[in-house]
């Protein structure tokens, strides 16, 4: 099971973890779009010292309701959409020390990065560069060392048990399940070709 860090999957820069991002200008007096990347959105709000990039300048927002995506907030010191302008897309981390400890089986999204991915065998086979959720589950991206025919350099795994088997912050890698996905892969290929009139 993942946890915090961000949807995207990108966020760590050192001891600071990303937990947010500034969006567009909202009404005339400051107030900005907020898009929160903690596991409960609303949990970017407790942090005491959060800084606008990593261990950049502090920043003190004050939440002023919902938005689609997110949150609307007014953050101390900026008071115009033009100041909110010039922030938009900077990232807002607070430091580890400040997240609570990922309980068993449970990970930082953040600590997955980078992490080397393994067959079953024990064989290298590429590497995780991201994590990804598109509304249904957490997927870890996964740059490939020798592309999947059919498939390409990029694999899209769901972040489930049975597929990603085993993870190992420490030892720099975690485990996946890989001909038990490229199988179900193929099947979705074929069902997808059926559906279309083809033939699989």
């Amino acid at each position: 099971m993942a946890r915090s860090g961000n949807d995207r999957g990108q966020g760590t820069e050192g001891d600071w973890v990303l937990v947010g991002s500034v969006g567009a200008p909202h009404g005339v007096r400051g107030d900005m779009r907020l898009k929160s990347f903690t596991e409960n959105p609303v949990s970017i709000f407790k942090f005491a010292d959060m800084r606008l990039g990593a261990d950049g300048k502090p920043v003190t927002l004050a939440k002023k309701g919902r938005s689609k995506d997110g949150f609307i907030v007014h953050m101390e010191g900026v008071d115009t959409p033009e100041a909110v302008s010039a922030l938009v897309g900077r990232e807002l981390y607070v430091h580890r020390d400040a997240l609570a400890p990922a309980g068993k089986d449970e990970y930082y999204l953040s600590d997955l990065i980078g992490l080397e991915a393994r067959s079953e065998s024990g064989d290298k086979i590429g590497v995780v560069d991201a994590v990804e959720n598109f509304g249904s589950e957490d997927l870890i991206e996964l740059i490939l060392d020798e592309p999947v025919k059919g498939l390409g350099r990029y694999a899209f795994i769901p972040f489930r048990k049975e597929l990603v088997t085993e993870v190992d912050i420490k030892g720099g890698y975690l485990t996946v399940a890989f001909t038990l996905w490229q199988e179900t892969q193929v099947g979705k290929q074929a069902e997808s070709q059926m559906e279309q009139g083809g033939t699989p």
